[in-house]
């Protein structure tokens, strides 16, 4: 595993945190969510002449998906990798809140699913499934460097909504429930917006201590 450097760019209308992952050994780079402003992301990602090997993708709304296919047209080797089951949202801008907006429709190069690990720039990412703020929202799990990256699912004091579409309260509160309990209370939550957090604090604040 190589030495790994997390840095963060917050983008587009609502302030989405697109993560930005170098590993500097390798300088290979690995996207989490972007969400608009591509050459800003660009800029930050591979400013220095790394390499772009991937884009993770927690969900399909548009504040997480608008600058895929701008950052795919200039690093067209990049491997995109989503949840098997956000398929129909992220094809649909009706759905993803997207509307006219034709950067809101992308397609995974690979759809993954709960108990996949994803070996991207040399970085390995173990997926959990997390519906309720959409049907097929997941988590990127990092267990040796203890980093989650928690998408729309898990915020500093709060969760995701969940009256958007394929969302849903009852698997949002399994999903809570499950991150909370399970992973090591020292594991720190990288959120899709807003500040970062700990499980342990999560846990406390939500109940489940």
């Amino acid at each position: 595993m190589g030495k790994l450097k997390v840095g963060v760019c917050v983008v587009g209308s609502i302030g989405t945190n697109c993560y930005i992952l170098t590993n500097e050994d390798t300088g290979e780079v690995v996207i989490v969510d972007p969400g608009d402003e591509a050459e800003t992301i660009l800029a930050h990602a591979v400013g220095h002449g790394e390499k772009l090997a991937a884009i993770l993708l927690t969900h399909g709304h548009f504040d997480h998906i608008l600058a895929v296919n701008e950052i795919r047209a200039k690093w067209p080797d990049a491997v995109v990798y989503a949840a098997e089951a956000e398929k129909d949202l992220l094809a649909d801008p009706h759905l993803n809140q997207g509307y006219y907006d034709t950067r809101a429709c992308v397609s995974a190069d690979i759809w993954v699913k709960e108990g996949d690990v994803i070996k991207a720039g040399g970085l390995s990412f173990s997926v959990i499934e997390t519906p309720g703020h959409t049907r097929g929202s997941i988590c990127f799990y990092m267990e040796a460097e203890k980093l989650l990256f928690a998408g729309d699912t898990l915020f500093y004091r709060s969760w995701g909504r969940t009256d958007l579409p394929t969302g849903s309260e009852d698997d949002m509160e399994f999903s809570l429930a499950r991150l909370c309990t399970t992973l090591p209370e020292d594991v720190t939550v990288l959120t899709g917006h807003g500040e970062m957090t700990t499980i342990g604090f999560e846990k406390k604040v939500k109940g489940f201590a």
